[in-house]
Parts: C-alpha cells; sequence; structure tokens
C-alpha cells in the first residue's frame, strides 16, 4: 500500500512538472533611446517558421502587443522596423528508470533512455528605420510539438516580451 502511494506520487509530480511551462524569455536594448519618439512600425524580412500558420501568430502577436502600446503599424516609412527571427533545434534528454531491488539488497535493473526534445526559438529585433541601428531584441525559448498545438506558447511568447514595453527606465 505505501509503495502504490509513493508511485503514484512519484508519477503526479512528474505528470506536473511536464505540464509547467519551460518557457525562457530575455530582452535587451539601448539604454541611450529616447523611446518617445517612436510611434510606428513595420514587420520587414527575419528568419520564417517553416510553418506559415506559426509565421502568422508570430507576426499577429507583435502587431497586437505594439498596437496596445500605442504604436501604429504601417506599410511605408516606419520610425522601427521589426524584424522575427524562428530558430528550430533539439536538446537531448536522458530518462532513468529503475525496478526491483529491495533495501539495499540489489537485485534491479536500470535503463536509460535518450529522447530528442524539439525547442523552438522566437527572436524579435527592433531597428531605427532612419540610422538601421539595432535598438530592441527580445528572445523567447521553449519546448515546441508542432503541429498547431504551440499556438498558446506563441501568445505566452509574445506577452512576456512585450509587458515591460517601451523601456522606460535608462
Amino acid at each position: 500500500m505505501k509503495r502504490g502511494a509513493i508511485l503514484f506520487l512519484g508519477t503526479l509530480a512528474g505528470a506536473l512538472t511536464l505540464a509547467c511551462s519551460t518557457m525562457k524569455s530575455s530582452v535587451d536594448y539601448d539604454h541611450t533611446i529616447n523611446w518617445s519618439q517612436f510611434h510606428t512600425f513595420q514587420i520587414v524580412g527575419g528568419t520564417a517558421s517553416p510553418e506559415t500558420f506559426t509565421q502568422k501568430r508570430i507576426e499577429d502577436g507583435i502587431t497586437q502587443a505594439l498596437q496596445s502600446k500605442g504604436w501604429q503599424a504601417v506599410t511605408a516609412n516606419p520610425d522601427v522596423t521589426v524584424s522575427p527571427h524562428v530558430v528550430l533545434t533539439s536538446e537531448k534528454q536522458w530518462n532513468a528508470t529503475s525496478t526491483g531491488g529491495f533495501r539495499r539488497m540489489g537485485g534491479g535493473m536500470g535503463q536509460a533512455t535518450q529522447t530528442e526534445v524539439p525547442i523552438g526559438t522566437i527572436v524579435v529585433n527592433m531597428t531605427n528605420a532612419k540610422t538601421g541601428e539595432l535598438i530592441w531584441r527580445g528572445m523567447a525559448q521553449d519546448q515546441v510539438s508542432g503541429g498547431g498545438s504551440d499556438r498558446g506558447q506563441v501568445q505566452q511568447a509574445m506577452q512576456d516580451l512585450f509587458k515591460n514595453f517601451p523601456p522606460t527606465g535608462q
């Protein structure tokens, strides 16, 4: 009975760990910029996601975030150009399991398996359109599964990146 409860709690803890987001995000910017001079933006270039619907979600998320901050999307002569980049990689993950054995008596067996975990990174660069200088960069990274189930992750990434935008302190 006690062993069954421990096994159940261990399984539950593992499931909850997998359910938690592993998203990492960071932002950096030119601290000498007077951000009140910028009011318009245009999304240009970048490195597109291989899935067009994911790319559209990223661009829509950027547009919504910037418009919510009072910026206006334009098709010509922007104050700032915005270039989203999508990078897909994978990381190795090792999982170990063991069975058998009883209180230091030995006799147990173990197995380790390696899996490739797909990682998606979104980098958003903002450039002063007049000078061509990079003025802001945001990056969000998380495990991805593909097939459209990552929609919420794109939305979360945009919220994380733009929650303190535009920068206020010098």
